[in-house]
């Protein structure tokens, strides 16, 4: 029969955070369309900041999500205080940086262990998996409460954190907290190379082989890292993050509320393996021992190498997280906060968030933002991911539906989407 269209719909990606679905159509002679939809309401988390008193705003920022609050946090304190001209200590800045790496490290745990691993062990949900996979899931959890922990112990709680504020922190734990809490890293550091270890036996499927441009964030200080001023991209560019509008557009298309962003008018990935990918010399310790040992599987051409990426952070930033605190306590007693003067400024922060690049963009005027400008990983990512699904479909659009569907959703998990946090709008019309 000729002509004949059938949809294939996902109308809810398990195990992402967020609402989104899938819709591929295939034709007689192979696959018409694919569109990753994105159904999640329009968000005004940043329309609903304008006007109000600057540490107001700082408040709301990490309820953007709860994932990775403690990334939302941090970069809009950021941005903010470029803004105002304000740069923290260095030991502030290292101290914020435990307290991103907290994020990290139970990001990066849920995802791998129960968002992605039960795909390849054949179960629907991680519940399910307990009985017969109780080690993985306990490392799961183990990694996950530590990472929690460290955000609860820095940010006051463990989600949508008060305590990093303007100038520093509302206040600093004692120094047998920073001893215990570099104790229960070095209690995890054997787990995360298990993790490491498990995901490099996991398929990376050559469906979706092919040219990614990689953009992520150039680390401060020659170490690979969260912060930094400039945006890297694999094919030897980089730029001011102040620079991003100019070289990242975002756009709208009919099917999704969230936008897309092409750089240099492609889609392109951000994220762990982006990261790996641009910044992979200036790892250390034992994560620079695996990447030489396994950089074959941490490669630039497939989407499904972000999980394998994703664990070998896990390593460093656990490495990270101990040396940064070593430098605090050597430094004891350490100053809480600094005084800030709010005066009127413009700022952007550009920060890898697990997920990838975050940025915010904020221009303060008597004490209260005047605009602001969020996008996150996901926004970025969303076209990229589109083709690869698309890709993944041309090779699979004869088999099974189920299977396809199946498929579809693993290389969307593959990316660790947070869709919630990429639908926003700038303006109230």
């Amino acid at each position: 029969m000729k002509n004949l269209y059938l949809p294939i719909t996902v109308d809810h990606i398990a195990r992402v955070e967020g609402k989104g679905g899938v819709e591929i159509v295939i034709g007689d002679d192979g696959v018409k369309e694919v569109k990753l939809n994105i159904i999640e309401g329009p968000r005004f988390f940043e329309a609903i900041t304008v006007g109000k008193k600057l540490e107001e705003a700082l408040a709301i920022y990490p309820r953007i999500c709860s994932f990775c609050s403690a990334a939302h946090k941090l970069t809009a304190l950021e941005a903010a205080e470029k803004a105002i001209g304000f740069t923290p200590r260095e030991e502030i800045q290292a101290l914020r940086e435990v307290l991103y790496i907290g994020d990290m490290i139970e990001s990066h745990a849920l995802h791998l262990y129960l968002l992605v691993l039960p795909d390849y062990l054949g179960y629907s949900s991680p519940l399910k998996m307990v009985d017969e996979y109780k080690n993985e899931i306990k490392t799961a959890l183990t990694l996950k409460n530590v990472g929690t922990w460290i955000m609860d112990v820095l940010g006051s709680r463990a989600i949508h954190q008060e305590n990093a504020i303007l100038g520093g922190f509302g206040k600093l734990p004692g120094k047998e907290t920073f001893e215990k809490m570099k104790e229960e890293l070095k209690k995890i550091l054997p787990l995360t190379e298990q993790t490491f270890e498990l995901f490099a036996k996991l398929e990376q499927y050559k469906e979706v082989e092919g040219e990614i441009t990689h953009l992520a964030v150039k680390p401060r200080n020659d170490v690979y890292g969260i912060y930094g001023d400039y945006i890297k991209a694999s094919d030897g560019n980089e730029f001011p993050s102040e620079e991003y509008k100019e070289h990242i557009k975002e756009f709208v298309v009919e099917h999704s509320f969230a936008k897309h962003s092409h750089y240099r008018g492609k889609p392109f990935m951000v994220g762990a393996i982006s990261r790996v990918v641009n910044n992979h010399k200036l790892l250390y310790g034992k994560a620079k021992e695996l990447y030489e040992s396994y950089r074959d599987l941490l490669r630039a051409t497939n989407p499904f190498a972000n999980n394998l990426a994703q664990a070998l952070e896990l390593v460093y930033f656990t490495e990270r997280a101990i040396d940064l605190i070593d430098d605090a306590l050597a430094k004891w007693p350490i100053k809480a906060r600094d005084e800030v003067e709010i005066r009127d400024g413009f700022g952007v922060s550009t920060t890898e968030a697990p997920r990838g690049i975050l940025v915010y963009a904020l221009k303060v005027e008597n004490g209260r933002v005047s605009y602001a400008d969020i996008i996150t990983p996901t926004a970025f990512n969303l076209a990229m991911m589109e083709e690869h699904v698309r890709m993944m479909a041309e090779k699979h659009y004869n088999d099974n539906p189920e299977r396809l569907k199946l498929l579809a959703e693993m290389v969307v998990r593959a990316y660790d989407p947070c869709i919630s946090c990429s639908v926003h709008v700038v303006k109230l019309l």
